[in-house]
């Protein structure tokens, strides 16, 4: 233990090196009792700092050699004062040196004392649970008096500190009754402590005591005023507060007091003074600005007219869930209407009506955000509707009740709440005749908005219900009859689809109108599909008297279908003239009008005519599908001509430039035909034999066959045409034997008597007796229809694939759609997508070739073939029919791919055309994409415009208008309007309920914005 503490004080030595070459010195020239003496001496003199030199020496002495003495009989009382005095001194290791003074002298009637200083150094270190330690450890009444107040007061000190203020106040009582020295300070902790307990009364008299005291002056104004303020005597408060400022205008509490000022004025309603002093307080305030200050200012703002600094203020205020919360956004509600800023008024009063704080507050809040959203036409989530039903269920016996059912009712009638407001009078008892048209309008748009979407088995069943309450607005009535029988249509329910068209034109007064032209456009198309030329001529007629709008790609479409009435009915020169008319509309299905005005002068006989028309469009069209069969009639023209060299070389050439074309199996076997016709069999029999190698499987391959018998017959060389026959691809046979003939036909006729099962085993004991009969290809084409019905998927492909063996069959489109349809489903998106190409490459038909480009562009979305998808997209983009969905279909996709690549403005071009319609899918997601790409260029206006007009659209789809709030968050965060960004989160947070990632998406950002607001604060 001696070691110890004297190692300690070597340490001392050390970090004082003056002392340590005075210790020698005096070493040297002084006896061990006379460095005792001269220590004790002017430790009682109080004089610590000289009285260490002498101790120290005293305690570490050492010989010639460095070792240390042994210390005389004083040692023990040396080093107590050694310790005292290296605590006195403030030295850094007297707590190390107190406790070993207490190590080596356990039993030293100094120890009480020594814990006292030990929980003093504690104290003035700042380490209060250690000094209440080390306090607790002695007795401080056996100290000397002065010590032992000294002792009590930091006692006390540190109980406050760490917040036990019943023990605080309990030592500063007992400390005040004994000591007059700390009467002042026990005063001004006790009436501390008394404030922070409320016991403003108690508080108030201590601090008014002090007031003449010089310590304490300057700080006990402050808690007086902030009394006085509690218990509302503001005239008092601003005279404590003004006598300050005046006296200390720079101190700590200046800017407190001119809170205080600024309250007392606010109270009086002296608002353009209040501002002022919180203004002043604001500037001068050191941490954060207190709530109820903001507030104060806020509405002395408010009721001074200074409308734009209210948000601010009162943003800062409306952080909880309390009263003050509560009014505050109330009044930023208010602030913003004055303002005529209708959108942000009608969030801050949605916040204000989602407390319980102040039932009147809520209400008032309430009744002004139905006002707001009834005002903006707002219901991003249904709240058009809500708001006023959940309304008059809060606050039944309002004022303002009468006036929320009648707005109801208007709502009702002007909602794109659709789902909301069905909801809404479905719960109606005893609805009315206002509310049931409302009720029909309801279930028309809800039928309209199923359609945009696709769904038209759900668009139907609204439009069912909404025709059933027609007559409460005959007008509703035939508009839903119209978009009923668009439904039909799209179902291609022909006759049902002609039903509501023609009693919509029956029904509706509203002769003028597009609708009703496309009505008769409609009933026009149904009748050309029935083949009633005379009724479809009449209606595309009428169609092209009554379109007011001046669409030419269907005005020309009108003139087409009338040209093929007529065309049908072989009344050529009228079919001429609208073919013609057609042109001159400058539509997209121009090539169509060329390609029929050719066909019409190759009937008519005027050969070089039609020829000058096909070259035409080839050269106005060069990517138009009906290039190909141009090629294909014009080698007919040079035929119907007489010119066969002419022709065949035409043929030829469309065979070697298209060559996947099926229109090139006929000109194939054209060539061969002309051959033949030409009395060259060689070449005849070259130009047949490549048909059938070519082709096989095919009627061409099969006709071929049939003339190159002819003609090895008529040459008496049949051993030569068996030779070959047995020789030619596949083991489908050309010509059907008696037995294969009957088998098959039996087959065939249990297959049309619908007795499928019963065929299906047919067809396969034909296949079984015949796997290369001249029927086989047949038979595996109805196997495919009846594996289809039966959902034998495994069947279809079987026999699909046997099909396709011979790629140029009669069947081998269908086979392509329904395989690549299976195989899709069963995500083999390569395999579908292979199948998909061959079909628009072999498609006989522009819906054929749609369909396999529209299957070719859905594979190589879910394969990530950007490449394959923009090029898909943009082929069925070029068409001049498309349903607005596949449009919309293939907008999005395109889109989506140039994203990929990084195509942003390609991109761009195409979402704009979608988000022109927030009703569907596509059009809802690509408007937030749009405001998204805005926002990463950092166009923030322009993104902020984008999801307003969003907002101001509305859309069924609620997940991306949710994902719009988010972003807008975002945009306001980046232009630095904090308030707006968390006002639009919470708004979110209470009216979006799905079960997704929204929440957390708002759960982020309410939180970073917190964080933001708390950094700024320090």
């Amino acid at each position: 233990m001696k070691r110890r503490f004297a190692r300690i004080v070597c340490t001392a030595l050390c970090c004082a090196p003056l002392l340590a070459a005075a210790q020698t010195r005096v070493e040297k020239d002084a006896s061990p009792q006379q460095l005792f003496n001269e220590g004790k001496t002017l430790f009682e003199q109080k004089a610590f700092s000289a009285a260490l030199v002498p101790l120290r020496a005293y305690i570490v002495r050492q010989d010639a050699n460095g070792n240390p003495l042994p210390a005389e009989g004083n040692r023990e009382e040396a080093a107590y004062m050694l310790a005292c005095a290296e605590y006195e001194t403030r030295n850094p290791q007297c707590l190390e040196v107190l406790q070993a003074f207490l190590d080596e002298y356990p039993d030293t009637p100094h120890a009480n004392r020594v814990y006292a200083l030990m929980a003093s150094a504690y104290f003035f270190d700042q380490k209060y649970d250690e000094a209440l330690a080390m306090f607790n450890s002695s007795r401080l009444d056996l100290l000397r008096n002065e010590e032992r107040d000294d002792m009590t007061y930091r006692l006390a000190s540190c109980y406050l500190q760490i917040g036990n203020l019943q023990e605080a106040a309990a030592w500063f009582e007992t400390l005040r009754s004994v000591s007059s020295r700390y009467d002042a300070d026990c005063t001004y902790h006790l009436s501390y402590i008394r404030y922070t307990q409320q016991r403003y009364d108690e508080a108030l008299q201590g601090f008014l005591s002090l007031q003449d005291n010089r310590k304490y002056e300057a700080l006990v104004p402050y808690y007086i005023a902030e009394i006085y303020l509690t218990q509302k005597k503001y005239d008092k408060a601003e005279i404590v507060a003004q006598n300050y400022l005046s006296a200390y205008p720079d101190q700590e509490h200046s800017a407190e007091m001119h809170r205080i000022v600024g309250s007392a004025n606010y109270h009086y309603g002296k608002y353009q003074q209040a501002m002022k002093e919180f203004a002043d307080y604001r500037s001068g305030c050191q941490g954060t600005p207190r709530r109820d200050a903001l507030y104060m200012e806020g509405l002395s703002c408010y009721h001074c007219g200074v409308y734009t600094q209210v948000p601010e203020l009162l943003g800062q205020v409306a952080t909880g869930n309390d009263a003050l919360s509560q009014n505050a956004w109330l009044h930023v509600g208010l602030a913003y209407l004055q303002l005529a800023e209708k959108n942000k008024a009608r969030m801050a009063f949605e916040q204000a009506a989602a407390s319980n704080a102040d039932p009147q507050v809520k209400e008032q809040a309430a009744y002004n955000y139905a006002l707001c959203i009834h005002e903006t036409s707002y219901s991003a989530f249904g709240e058009s509707v809500t708001v006023f039903e959940k309304f008059l269920n809060d606050f039944p016996g309002s004022q303002y009740a009468d006036r929320v059912s009648d707005y109801l009712v208007e709502v009702y009638m002007n909602t794109r709440s659709y789902d909301a407001a069905l909801k809404s009078i479905e719960r109606i008892s005893h609805p009315g005749k206002a509310i049931l048209e409302a009720k029909q309008k309801i279930l028309f748009q809800l039928g309209t908005q199923a359609f945009t979407n696709t769904q038209f088995q759900q668009a139907i069943g609204y439009l069912d219900q909404s025709i059933a309450l027609g007559q409460y607005n005959l007008q509703t009535k035939a508009d839903a009859l119209y978009w009923r029988g668009e439904a039909y249509y799209r179902l291609n329910r022909l006759e049902e689809a002609a039903r509501n068209y023609n009693d919509y034109l029956h029904l509706t007064p509203q002769r003028g109108t597009q609708m009703y032209a496309l009505a008769q456009y409609n009933t026009g198309y149904i009748a050309f599909h029935k083949k009633d030329y005379n009724g479809a001529r009449t209606r595309f007629q009428q169609f092209l008297q009554n379109e007011r709008e001046q669409n030419n790609t269907l005005l020309a479409d009108a003139c087409n279908r009338i040209a093929d009435c007529y065309l049908h009915q072989r009344a050529f020169a009228e079919a001429s003239q609208y073919y013609r008319r057609a042109l001159g509309m400058q539509a997209p299905s121009g090539d169509y009008s060329y390609y029929q005005l050719a066909l019409v002068a190759g009937l008519q006989k005027d050969y070089p005519g039609k020829v000058s028309l096909l070259n035409q469009l080839a050269e106005k069209f060069p990517s138009s599908p009906y290039v190909v069969d141009a090629l294909y009639e014009k080698g007919r023209s040079y035929v119907q001509a007489g010119n066969n060299n002419q022709a065949i070389a035409t043929f030829r050439q469309l065979t070697e430039k298209y060559p996947e074309s099926p229109v090139s199996r006929k000109a194939a076997a054209e060539i061969g035909l002309l051959y033949y016709q030409n009395e060259d069999y060689n070449r005849a029999i070259e130009a047949y034999k490549h048909v059938i190698t070519q082709y096989p499987g095919s009627e061409e391959a099969r006709l071929a066959m049939r003339d190159l018998k002819s003609i090895y017959v008529d040459a008496n060389r049949v051993d030569e045409f068996a030779a070959l026959a047995a020789q030619m691809p596949g083991s489908i046979r050309f010509e059907a034997s008696e037995q294969d003939s009957l088998t098959y036909i039996a087959a065939e006729k249990v297959y049309m008597k619908g007795e499928t099962q019963q065929a299906h085993d047919s067809f396969a004991r034909y296949l079984q007796s015949f796997p290369g009969g001249a029927f086989s290809l047949n038979a595996h084409y109805y196997l495919c229809l009846i594996a289809k019905q039966q959902k034998d998927e495994a069947a279809l492909l079987e026999h699909a694939g046997k099909l396709l063996e011979y790629p140029d069959s009669p069947y081998t489109e269908e086979a392509l759609l329904m395989r690549g349809e299976i195989l899709f489903n069963r995500k083999q998106y390569a395999e579908a997508m292979a199948d998909y190409r061959q079909l628009q490459a072999k498609a006989s038909t522009a819906e054929r070739r749609q369909l396999g480009t529209t299957g070719v562009m859905r594979c190589g979305v879910l394969l990530g073939d950007d490449t394959e998808v923009i090029h898909a997209a943009t082929t069925l983009l070029g068409e001049s029919k498309l349903t607005p969905e596949l449009k919309n279909e293939a907008l999005y996709y395109r889109a989506k791919a140039y994203l990929n690549q990084k195509a942003t403005q390609k991109a761009m071009a195409d979402l704009r055309v979608l988000a022109a319609d927030t009703r569907t899918l596509y059009g809802a997601e690509a408007k937030y994409l749009v405001a998204q790409l805005l926002y990463n260029e950092g166009q923030y206006a322009e993104a902020e415009k984008v999801v307003l007009n969003f907002i101001e659209q509305s859309t069924p789809h609620a997940y991306w208008m949710a994902r719009s709030f988010i972003l807008l968050s975002d945009v306001y965060v980046a232009m630095d309007k904090k308030l707006d960004a968390r006002q639009y989160l919470l708004s979110l947070q209470q009216n979006y309920h799905a079960d997704d990632d929204i929440a957390g998406m708002i759960e982020e950002r309410l939180a970073k914005l917190k964080t933001g607001e708390e950094s700024k604060a320090e």
